[in-house]
């Protein structure tokens, strides 16, 4: 697969030399304990899997053996992956109890071995506050190198601030960490962004301004207003942020692509741009309940070309047999339209309609693109995310195998950067390039 991650030296979180200089008094002595599955599966010849699984990064606290007064939460798991989920929250409910106890001693006796009790215990909600930022964000929830990054700087999140914790003042530990988990993973998000920016604060400005210069349209005097009204900064600090946000998204930013890999897993379905039919879409009858609510909420007249020239079931959102559906003739007759081609055209129009409408609903992710400039060693294409989004501009000059993205889609530009490589990946896969292409995908 090519690797299209673009290079980020910096690390989310820092331990200062102070901090090092406090935590030399704490000890950290695992003797008798292993981590039970380990962090290093690739290239490891004798795993089972390829590369690091979710399930993996999602149990790398997991200890060998349990830490005393716990019980297994996955006890047989690792054969059968499944287990009661009544008595898997009681299992974690009494190990969060006992994993309480064990942070009062880690900050008490100074010992961080108590720290790696907790994190045992407390994995399962570590993984839905990762899971949750990474959704509220729009970030990759299916990448387990990012999900494991986010778990590990977490984890030194939590030796910077494990020594001004204070068990007395009532507060859980997890609780007193929320605002310094939070600024953790949004230097995560800054970095998935590729946004070089000197601190945080400023980080959370510009991101905000940029969300209301979006939402107003693009309108420089009314989001500046805004902004100094939602945040009483001075006019000047207002104009500066908005001019990094504006310069950010259109920043070129480089990527060096394996012109010569041939695998194409992470694009799940390709169709073309205002042509198919709707089996494209709804593959293998998947998420039918959320591709039925769209489905609901398109017109009547939408609801009913689409069933009838794909034998759409209406109750089930699923697919009849295609030999079932209706020809265009036949169409064109059933919603009063004289011609053939033109209940093509209509049928093509009410799949597009579908299809934004499954993107607005996040059943799947769309990017659209157009061939803008084609030389003998470059092309120049525009894309777009999700059907709505502005179009953004991608460079590949085939020659020194390097791409350019010229301007992001979004404002969003955690986001735009994933639809961004899903056009790259499938250009630099192509034999020929395409004059128009579609890309459907899901964020699992």
């Amino acid at each position: 697969m090519p690797d299209l991650e673009l290079q980020i030296e910096e690390t989310a979180v820092q331990l200062t030399q102070e901090d090092l200089d406090i935590l030399s008094a704490y000890s950290w002595d695992m003797t008798g304990y292993t981590s039970r599955f380990g962090f290093f599966y690739f290239g490891n010849e004798n795993a089972d899997v390829e590369g690091l699984t979710k399930w993996q990064a999602e149990h790398i606290f997991q200890l060998r053996p349990v830490p005393p007064g716990m019980e297994d939460e996955l006890q047989n798991m690792e054969k059968t992956k499944r287990i009661n989920k009544e008595k898997k929250r009681e299992i974690l409910k009494k190990n969060e109890a006992v994993g309480d106890a064990y942070l009062t001693r880690a900050v008490e006796e100074k010992n961080l071995l108590f720290l790696s009790f907790f994190l045992h215990a407390y994995e399962s909600r570590i993984n839905r506050r990762v899971y949750s930022f990474l959704r509220r964000n729009g970030m990759d929830t299916y990448n387990p190198a990012l999900f494991l990054d986010m778990k590990l700087a977490l984890q030194e999140v939590l030796l910077k601030k494990l020594p001004t914790y204070d068990p007395n003042k009532g507060a859980k530990f997890l609780t007193y960490m929320y605002e310094f988990i939070e600024d953790a993973f949004l230097s995560f998000r800054m970095r998935e962004e590729c946004w070089t920016i000197s601190s945080l604060d400023i980080y959370k400005g510009i991101r905000r301004i940029a969300a209301i210069y979006n939402a107003n349209a693009q309108n420089e005097q009314k989001t500046i207003k805004q902004f100094c009204e939602a945040t009483g900064c001075k006019r000047k600090t207002a104009e500066s942020y908005l001019l990094e946000a504006v310069g950010i998204r259109a920043r070129q930013a480089e990527v060096i692509v394996d012109w010569d890999e041939n695998e194409i897993e992470i694009i799940e379905d390709i169709i073309p741009s205002r042509v198919g039919d709707l089996c494209s879409v709804l593959w293998n009858h998947w998420k039918l309940k959320a591709v039925r609510e769209s489905f609901e909420k398109l017109s009547w007249r939408d609801r009913m070309i689409l069933q009838a020239r794909n034998a759409i079931c209406h109750h089930c959102g699923g697919m009849q047999p295609m030999k079932e559906r209706y020809t265009f003739l036949e169409l064109s007759n059933l919603i009063g339209i004289g011609t053939d081609d033109g209940a093509e055209k209509a049928y093509h129009a009410s799949l597009d309609r579908f299809t934004a409408q499954m993107a607005a609903d996040n059943v799947i992710h769309v990017v659209d693109l157009v061939l803008e400039k084609k030389e003998k060693a470059a092309a120049i294409y525009r894309y777009q995310a999700d059907c709505d989004s502005e179009w953004g501009e991608i460079c590949f000059d085939f020659e020194s195998k390097r791409v350019q993205i010229r301007k992001l889609a979004e404002w969003d530009t955690t986001k735009s950067h994933l639809y961004a490589k899903k056009a790259i990946c499938f250009i630099a896969l192509s034999k020929e390039l395409p004059e128009e292409k579609r890309i459907v995908f899901t964020r699992k």
